[in-house]
């Protein structure tokens, strides 16, 4: 079986949370920062879902590419659904919550637009700061498209981007742990949280209440697992059953899936490093304006 050790060292690991955990420490430091990194953050994961239903599409499209071995009637040897399934696992909960009844969408956007209202922002203001995006993340998005949601027929170009997808999955179990730790254990009577609990973290959007703090916790916690550590589980049976029913050597199947493994982790890398600068210029330059 393949293991999420197969892709990532502990050092890398390690390193990989220290990027993201400045970024979260930059975003507290001023209203105005912690909106910008939700508004940047909620921009990027926003697509997800629409990135794994893709991939998911296109393996299932696929199906001359990954057929049983052991079975020799080609026609009953497809299977490439098998293998999507597991990919579309983590789809349905982005399109809709099991809990929430929302798009993960909605709740993040919940969570925006409770940042803009703790930031006292107008919807100018909001308008002005998001549209359009700044040229570092409109290129972290498109680096994303490229190597999430690949094409049908070409299997090492949908093994790639099985490792892209077990590479955002594993992450951003460790990126939602380090947001709820420096967002709310570590602020929980103060800051954004305390002003989310004192509205009973509701917000007004699209005609009901919703939870504005719901997309971090469902995600990961500080203390705990949520769905990104399930959609991670099904994301390795995916590439499982894919070097089952490929003809090429576990060891390329591997070499694949790194790469596009490796490829997220690049990007993952500079939206973070890009959003700690943008918090700190932004918490600075309203401290000089003060």
């Amino acid at each position: 079986m393949f293991r999420i050790e197969d892709f990532q060292t502990p050092a890398e690991l390690e390193a990989m949370e220290a990027t993201v955990r400045r970024a979260c420490d930059a975003a507290v430091l001023d209203p105005f920062a912690q909106f910008l990194f939700i508004d940047r953050y909620t921009r990027w994961n926003g697509y997800a879902g629409a990135l794994v239903a893709k991939l998911s599409g296109n393996i299932g499209e696929s199906q001359d590419l990954f057929l049983d071995p052991n079975e020799p009637d080609r026609a009953q040897a497809v299977r490439g659904m098998d293998v999507a399934g597991h990919v579309l696992d983590a789809t349905v909960d982005e399109h809709l919550d099991k809990g929430h009844r929302v798009p993960h969408r909605t709740l993040a956007q919940a969570m925006r637009k409770a940042a803009a209202d703790y930031a006292g922002l107008s919807i100018a203001e909001r308008n002005a700061l998001s549209e359009p995006p700044p040229a570092w993340l409109q290129d972290v998005v498109a680096r994303t498209f490229r190597h999430y949601g690949s094409v049908a027929h070409d299997a090492e170009a949908l093994i790639r981007s099985i490792g892209t997808h077990i590479g955002s999955e594993a992450m951003a179990d460790r990126e939602y742990a380090i947001i709820d730790r420096v967002f709310r254990a570590e602020r929980h009577h103060e800051g954004f949280y305390q002003y989310l609990r004192e509205r009973d973290f509701r917000v007004e959007l699209g005609g009901k209440l919703v939870h504005a703090y719901a997309w971090i916790t469902i995600h990961a916690t500080f203390e705990s697992q949520g769905v990104e550590a399930e959609h991670l589980a099904e994301a390795m049976k995916a590439l499982e059953l894919a070097a089952r029913h490929r003809p090429e050597p576990r060891e390329r199947i591997l070499e694949l899936a790194r790469e596009g493994f490796r490829h997220f982790a690049d990007i993952q890398r500079d939206f973070f490093v890009h959003v700690e600068q943008e918090c700190r210029n932004a918490a600075g330059s309203r401290q000089r304006a003060a």
